[in-house]
Formats: C-alpha cells, structure tokens, sequence
C-alpha cells in the first residue's frame, strides 16, 4: 500500500513539473500613457523577457494599425534572455484619445497574445475656415517636382511650381543634391519626352531614392493632353 501511494505520489510531483515548465513573455512596461503634439512620432522600446523556464518562441508581432511599426532581433528566447522591441507611431490626424496595441503572439500557454497598450492624448483638431490648411493636411499633398530639361528649355514654359535642375546636374553633380531631397515624399521628375527625366529618375534610385519616379511622356504628352494647364509661361 505505501509502495502505492509512493509510486502515485512520484507520477504526481512529475506532471507538476512538467505542467509548471513553460515559457513565460513579460515586458518591462505594458501600458505607455503619453500626450503628444500634433502629429508627433512616438518612440518607444520595450524590453520582452522570457521569465518563465522553456523557450520562448515569437511567432509574430502585429500592431493594431498601419500607423505602427515594431521590429524584433531575435523571436526566440531562452529562458532568462531578452530582446528589444522598438516601436514607433505616426500619430498624424490623431484627435483627442487614441488607443493603439502590439500583440505578440507566442507559445506562452498562458498569456499566447500578450498585449502592448499605448493610450495617446493628442490635441483637438483647430476649426479651420474654408481657406486654411493644416499643416499635417499639406504634408500629406507634398511633393516635389523637378525639371530636369535644360535652363532655357524652362525658362520658355514649365509646370508651375517645378525647380530646374538639368539632368547632367544629377550625372555629374550628384553628391552636391542628394542632400537637400527628401526620402518621405514624391519626387517627380519631367523633360520634354520623358527620355531625360527617367534617365535622372534611375540615377537617383540607384542613389537610394526610391520615391523617385519620372512624368511618362514628359512636358510634350502633357500640353499635347492638357494644353496651357498648369503651366507657367506657357509655350505659343
């Protein structure tokens, strides 16, 4: 009989064990409460541990909205080991409290989604007359139009509010331009044909600007569809 209850007693403290061994997800913070200016970046890196005694495997991590970004090193963690999670949140057109979540799916059996919260107080929007725009509105609309024809090819007719800067400036002079392009909105370069303007659109592709793109068919298709539109000192 005591043989017995040994015997069921060891299957017991064995089960327990192997019940009590799992991986287990914390962060060193799981709710963030902020209040930002209009249309400020948020910022955050949370530490993820495995706490508990069995790996930890990450199978994804998907933030609530396509506002956010979130990137690991590393989805798998040995017990007591750690990764950052860096996230980060446009909060362009948020108004007043906004909530956004990461959840990370793993093999926690208890917690397998555990959930990052940001609570986000952002300003009201400002009453704007029929002839106002916001600025986070105009940055939205942004871009940037390049003529890359040559000076006197523009001083004769361009799109109005395109810069002129001839595409022998990019084959020859690149360096000097590259900085003062931006790499978050479009940029649009035209000629007369389109022949120019895709040869300057590759240039600066291969130089890292990927929203480079050049007008198909260049100023002739334009004025040939669109006449004297948008065009400042217009051809004859």
């Amino acid at each position: 009989m005591i043989r017995r209850l040994t015997l069921v007693s060891l299957i017991l403290l064995l089960f327990s064990v192997t019940v009590l061994s799992a991986p287990e997800i914390s962060a060193d913070v799981q709710v963030i409460e902020i209040s930002i200016e209009a249309g400020e970046l948020i910022e955050h890196t949370f530490t993820l541990t495995n706490i508990g005694d069995e790996l930890l495997v990450i199978d994804d991590v998907v933030p609530s909205c396509g506002c956010t970004t979130a990137t690991l090193a590393t989805y798998e963690l040995e017990p007591g080991d750690s990764v950052e999670l860096p996230i980060a949140i446009d909060t362009t057109g948020f108004h007043g409290s906004v909530m956004r979540l990461v959840d990370i799916f793993s093999n926690d059996p208890e917690t397998p989604i555990y959930s990052l919260t940001f609570l986000i107080e952002a300003p009201e929007p400002v009453a704007l007359t029929p002839t106002q725009l916001a600025q986070a509105d105009f940055l939205r609309l942004f871009y940037v139009l390049i003529d890359v024809r040559t000076p006197e090819e523009h001083a004769e007719g361009h799109l109005i509010g395109s810069i002129n800067i001839p595409v022998s400036e990019f084959q020859e002079n690149l360096d000097a331009w590259t900085p003062k392009f931006p790499t978050d909105v479009p940029l649009i370069l035209y000629c007369k044909a389109g022949f120019r303007s895709a040869i300057a659109a590759q240039i600066l592709f291969d130089a890292g600007f990927t929203n480079a793109v050049d007008l198909l068919g260049g100023m002739d298709e334009w004025v040939e569809t669109y006449g004297e539109a948008y065009l400042f000192d217009p051809f004859d």
